[in-house]
């Protein structure tokens, strides 16, 4: 039996998260005391060289729990000092348009699981994630098994929980710095259309199964996000969720691809943050990799 686990969820989709005005003329307000990370361990990064603008590069996890939650002053600082922030998607969705994409074109999510399996589902909800099955009905019969899914991965998060997107977008909102979106949140979505609603269903139930390991392996994650481990980053996704790395070419590299002409753009002429989940970055493919494949240079610096 296949082994499921949805932390990806949190690094890869967006969909799970004093004003400063600069003149035209600072082009380039950047740090000269930017301080490296030797051995790459930062989720921060340069981009010079090939005429750019110099800018800069964080990996995000979407949703974390507030105690390792860190958004420094010398992030804040790069963010406010930009002219454009880069994201994954350009604002918060248009409500109708995702409620569509998630709805099922007929039947109810029910026609998806078996009598016994549909009783798990709703005991589940209720003992774990404070959803009656009255509730439960109502919110989630319409939907595409993944509306459950969704649901699930944000029970593993424990008390108060941020979003390094959702932040940076306010912070962009503040300082009147206009948000570039690589992509549009129905895109993100549809990649979820790939995988057959029963195999959804059978992550689900599975899931179920598993609740409180995921609970524990989303900590662990957290943990080594917190510490910036990077190069344990993309193994432990690897390693605790295959089910969706198995689609690695889909929802990551062929991602990263599209993305780095749209970034080339921008850097082009102007002091950019970018903001992408964190499993986007590193290795092989990932979209520091990308970037140097094209002649830029890319160096680790400290988030303090």
């Amino acid at each position: 039996m296949k082994k499921y686990n949805f932390l990806a969820l949190a690094f890869l989709f967006s969909f799970i998260s004093c004003s400063s005005e600069l003149k035209d003329e600072e082009t380039n307000n950047v740090d000269s005391d930017d301080v490296i990370v030797e051995d790459g361990n930062s989720l921060l990064w340069k981009i010079e060289g090939k005429g750019c603008v110099t800018s800069y590069m964080y990996g995000t996890m979407h949703m974390i729990e507030a105690p390792y939650y860190n958004m420094t002053q010398t992030m804040m600082d790069k963010i406010q000092s930009s002219k454009a922030i880069i994201m994954e998607v350009d604002g918060m969705p248009n409500p109708i348009e995702s409620f569509n994409m998630m709805s099922l074109d007929s039947g109810t999510v029910h026609q998806y699981f078996t009598k016994d399996q549909m009783a798990q589902i709703l005991e589940f909800f209720d003992q774990e994630l404070d959803t009656s099955p009255e509730s439960f009905h109502r919110l989630y019969g319409p939907m595409k098994p993944f509306f459950i899914l969704q649901a699930m991965t944000q029970g593993y998060f424990e008390g108060e929980t941020k979003s390094y997107d959702l932040d940076i977008m306010a912070m962009a909102g503040t300082n009147d710095i206009p948000i570039v979106g690589l992509e549009t949140i129905q895109e993100q979505l549809g990649f979820f259309d790939i995988i057959s609603q029963e195999e959804m269903a059978g992550m689900i139930m599975e899931g179920i199964e598993n609740f409180e390991k995921e609970k524990k392996d989303t900590k662990k994650m957290m943990k080594i996000y917190h510490s910036q481990k990077v190069e344990k980053l993309i193994p432990l996704m690897n390693k605790q969720s295959p089910e969706l790395m198995q689609f690695s070419d889909i929802f990551l590299y062929d991602r990263n691809k599209r993305w780095i002409p749209k970034i080339e753009k921008e850097i082009s002429d102007k002091q950019c943050f970018i903001a992408v989940g964190a499993g986007h970055l590193f290795g092989e493919g990932g979209v520091i990799d990308l970037l140097e494949k094209e002649g830029y240079t890319l160096t680790a610096i400290s988030t303090e």
